[in-house]
């Protein structure tokens, strides 16, 4: 029995989980460099909530608001000389994915200055990264509890690295900041929630812990998800946001031991060349994973439906009725042209069977 498992982060979820743990902001210096994108985090009053906190503890700031999605490593290298200019103590990224991520590379480079593009992906740093604190608005990134940082990186690739001492120390998560999500993204962000969970489960690096969060995971956005088939989005309640949250967070933990399979490595072209959002992205080949693990791994398979009570059928009608559509085509050049991309992927090496550029490839043809 595999029950390996490591997180160095403190979680703490729930209405003003903020406001109430003002003093443990303060516990991590006196300086702070506070990294978000430009609205979303005005708009759920999040950044008003962090700043407060500060105020209280008489920790100075500075705001670094110029994350956009699919962070470039040009921005974080930006922040990261604003971090060290001011002598920040610790980094506080606050929003979805997009600033969590960023804010880890951000953490490390305030700590080496001088490091270079290939050193931070290398991970070739001398000195340690400064503390990050996870202000999570959006339900489902799980960057809150992975060390994981995806950063687009200088040649427009996303690229990802991870470490132990990237996680963050402190991750807070009050549901009322996903209110203001729009419906789509709060598709998109469930769908990376459950995309987590469901590459996790069928992933060479899983053990009994990570398959009892990625199971955990799935059952309560299966329960959100039939209400915003039924109704939509709009008539999502605050506990109904926070299952989705906390279902985010549980995915999160189960990558955190398996990290991701073929559909993140498959859903980063769309959005890097055709502006899919991400959890949409990898949803799209969600189904195709599910198709082909009953195919190469059956009793797993057999399992993984038995733990979630639902069929392989009923699964992926509620996979495609909660993805967003997209209209992207390929054609043979396109698919010949991203063939370079699953060269020694890490995410491919993590599926069962035998996932190279050959299936990858008629799949591409098939969906697209």
């Amino acid at each position: 029995m595999n029950m390996n498992f490591f997180i160095n982060t403190r979680v703490i979820t729930g209405i003003e989980c903020v406001k109430n743990n003002a003093d443990k902001l303060g516990s991590y210096g006196d300086r702070c460099l506070i990294v978000t994108g430009a609205t979303s985090a005005k708009k759920c009053g999040a950044l008003d909530d962090v700043t407060a906190a500060l105020n209280s503890t008489g920790v100075k700031y500075e705001i670094y608001d110029k994350i956009c999605q699919n962070p470039t490593v040009e921005s974080c290298f930006e922040a990261g000389k604003a971090a060290c200019e001011m002598k920040a103590d610790f980094v506080i990224g606050i929003g979805g994915g997009s600033p969590l991520d960023a804010s880890k590379a951000i953490a490390v480079i305030a700590a080496n200055p001088d490091i270079s593009e290939a050193e931070l992906y290398g991970m070739n740093w001398k000195n340690q990264p400064l503390p990050i604190v996870a202000v999570g608005t959006t339900a489902g990134t799980g960057s809150e509890v992975t060390s994981v940082a995806v950063i687009t990186n200088s040649n427009g690739f996303k690229k990802s690295f991870r470490n132990d001492l990237t996680y963050p120390v402190l991750s807070l998560g009050d549901p009322k900041y996903t209110l203001s999500l729009t419906d789509s993204f709060t598709r998109s962000t469930a769908a990376d929630a459950l995309a987590h969970c469901v590459e996790s489960y069928f992933n060479r690096s899983a053990n009994d812990i990570s398959k009892v969060y990625a199971v955990a995971g799935v059952k309560k956005l299966l329960r959100v998800f039939d209400k915003i088939v039924s109704e939509g989005t709009d008539g999502l309640t605050i506990d109904d946001r926070e299952q989705l949250y906390n279902a985010s967070l549980l995915g999160g933990l189960a990558i955190a031991v398996t990290g991701t399979a073929f559909p993140h490595a498959l859903g980063y072209f769309l959005t890097e060349n055709y502006g899919v959002a991400h959890g949409t992205a990898c949803a799209v080949f969600l189904n195709e994973f599910i198709d082909y693990n009953c195919s190469v791994m059956p009793e797993l398979s057999e399992e993984f439906f038995d733990e979630i009570r639902i069929s392989p059928e009923n699964f992926k009608v509620i996979v495609e009725k909660i993805t967003p559509e997209i209209n992207v085509s390929l054609s043979d050049e396109d698919i010949r042209n991203l063939s370079v991309r699953w060269e020694n992927n890490a995410a491919l090496k993590r599926n069962h069977g035998n996932v190279d550029a050959l299936f990858i490839n008629s799949l591409l043809r098939k969906l697209f």
